[in-house]
């Protein structure tokens, strides 16, 4: 049959419909399926488990050497050789530089002279004192029997006196014999007293004790003359050239023991008292190496600084390749507060809600709020004191698009 214009237009009309049906049905069942998915919140969630929680302050500083040795001759003298120079590394008992030993041995040869002197002037005050001893001791007793003789002489003179034997001329005469000889005596002891006398002797002693010393200390300045040093070390300043002279007002060498080093800190009120000595403490010197060295801390000011109000600690780390040098600048991460073994969430998880403190569980497919009492936060962490299980599932992200009965999707965390 032969259609006419009329009813093939009819035929396109009726197709165009058809499929405008079609698309429009599409249309209208996408929002149905969209609403659908709807239907549920997606979230993240955690297992509540058991962690140690550490909480941390982080403090800079500047290291400096544990030991700073200003080695300063004994003696003053020009410089023969300089051994060393800045940055070399030196052990103890090595020779740092030498002192020209003729000009010490001028000065050994002088304290040596002024030694023999009072060692002679020891000896005849010795000598003197000796004999004054001596003749002291025999003079009292020479007066000691004369004087016993012309006592008795006097007694008897007087009991002739009495019985008018003799004239008063003659007891007179013997008076005055026995207080003249006691005078002498007298005089010629004390005499013998002064040049016996053991601060005459003591005197010299000293001087020569004196004399002992300055000879030794020039003997061992000239032993010195290699100056070396007294430990282990780098050389940080050389203050000697040859030819100069050495004093022993200034140090010639200075020496830095870099095996130990330290960085002091200042740290505030609400941090010194979760300090301890010997705590250890991860130190970080960037301009060495981003892996952390091992301190400790060493010691802790009972009392704060007045300018500050901070308290200084002093933080001591090992240094055994030399790597750390005195002037660098540290950072040191100190342990304030530490709880091992507790049940502990995210941090993100705990929430405000209505004046209490929530986390929201999720049991089958619901969203249930519990709430709990906290401890320790370390802002990633937090300590759950009271309301959470071992194993409770949780919601760390999603948490503040839920409420009490919410349909949730686990779709990401440790259970997901």
């Amino acid at each position: 049959m032969k259609l006419g214009k009329t009813g093939k237009r009819g035929i396109i009309l009726l197709a165009v419909l058809v499929v405008v049906v079609f698309i429009a049905r599409g249309f209208t069942s996408k929002p149905k399926a969209a609403v659908a998915e709807q239907k549920y919140i997606p979230v993240q969630v955690e297992v509540a488990s058991k962690k140690t929680l550490v909480n941390t302050a982080t403090l800079s500083g500047k290291i400096s050497s544990d030991t700073d040795v200003s080695v300063i001759p004994k003696v003053s003298g020009k410089v023969l050789s300089v051994a060393v120079k800045v940055g070399d590394s030196v052990s103890k008992g090595a020779v740092l530089f030498s002192l020209d030993p003729s000009d010490i041995q001028k000065q050994v040869d002088n304290a040596n002279a002024t030694l023999q002197l009072a060692n002679a002037s020891y000896q005849k005050s010795k000598e003197q004192w000796d004999t004054g001893k001596a003749s002291l001791e025999r003079t009292k007793a020479v007066a000691a029997d004369k004087i016993a003789n012309a006592q008795k002489d006097l007694a008897n003179t007087k009991a002739l006196y009495e019985a008018g034997a003799v004239a008063k001329v003659q007891l007179d005469q013997a008076e005055v014999g026995l207080k003249e000889l006691e005078s002498t005596y007298a005089n010629q002891i004390e005499q013998l007293e002064i040049q016996a006398s053991d601060s005459t002797l003591q005197l010299a002693q000293a001087q020569l004790n004196q004399a002992k010393v300055g000879y030794n200390q020039a003997l061992d300045a000239l032993n010195n003359a290699e100056v070396t040093a007294p430990v282990d070390g780098v050389v940080s300043q050389v203050n000697v050239t040859v030819g100069n002279m050495a004093s022993t007002a200034q140090a010639g060498v200075s020496l830095t023991d870099i095996s130990n080093v330290y960085s002091t800190l200042s740290v505030a009120e609400n941090i010194v008292n979760h300090l301890a000595k010997d705590k250890p403490v991860k130190v970080t010197v960037a301009s060495v190496s981003e892996k952390s060295f091992s301190g400790k801390i060493d010691n802790i000011s009972p009392s704060a600084d007045p300018k500050t109000q901070l308290y200084p600690i002093k933080i001591s780390m090992q240094n055994p390749d030399g790597l750390i040098k005195p002037g660098m600048f540290a950072k040191a991460e100190l342990t304030t507060e530490e709880k091992p073994d507790v049940l502990a969430v995210k941090s993100e998880a705990v929430v405000l809600k209505n004046g209490k403190t929530i986390v929201y569980l999720v049991q089958g497919d619901k969203a249930v709020p519990k709430e709990v009492a906290t401890g320790l936060d370390t802002g990633v962490e937090i300590e759950i004191l009271k309301g959470l299980n071992i194993n409770d599932k949780v919601i760390v992200k999603g948490q503040t698009l839920v409420d009490e009965g919410s349909t949730v999707k686990i779709v990401g965390g440790e259970a997901s």
